[in-house]
């Protein structure tokens, strides 16, 4: 009878297991999308805090990632560098996946986001610092998004 018992209780346990693992996710192996698997890889900052255009229309993420592909040789005479290039991703409220966007400024030395402003529905506008310590620039990229 414990037998009996014991059996019925781990055939329990594993039909639960089972049924409980698949429910909690999949593993996809990704490896072969080259190119996300670089800017992946390469990330220098995630920002943490997504930003919001139009009332929450629009949510905008940015990250920085070493960019060796955007590098010129011999940029950086006497040391080892990259460039640096940023991903914006941009997605409308209530429709993720069929019309997100994704940008990426490249070349740049040290980015570091000054502003991003709401220009004409859904265009924005993104600021941003970057150059050699002693010579930073400016400069200002607008956005042009068609969803």
């Amino acid at each position: 009878m414990k037998r009996i018992l014991l059996s019925i209780v781990l055939i329990a346990f594993t039909l639960t297991n089972i049924f409980c693992c698949k429910a909690q996710g999949n593993v996809i192996e990704l490896t072969s999308n080259e190119d996300l698997n670089y800017y992946l890889s390469n990330i220098a900052e995630i920002n943490a805090n997504s930003y919001s255009l139009f009332s929450d229309a629009i949510f905008i993420n940015i990250f920085t990632v070493h960019d060796s592909k955007a590098t010129p040789n011999n940029y950086f005479e006497g040391y080892d560098s990259v460039l640096q290039s940023v991903l914006i991703t941009i997605t409308p409220d209530g429709d993720y996946y069929t019309k997100s966007k994704l940008f990426k400024i490249e070349g740049l030395e040290a980015p570091k986001l000054i502003a991003i402003k709401e220009q004409q529905y859904p265009n924005f506008e993104i600021t941003l610092e970057s150059g050699p310590f002693k010579k930073r620039t400016t400069k200002s990229f607008i956005l042009q998004v068609d969803f």
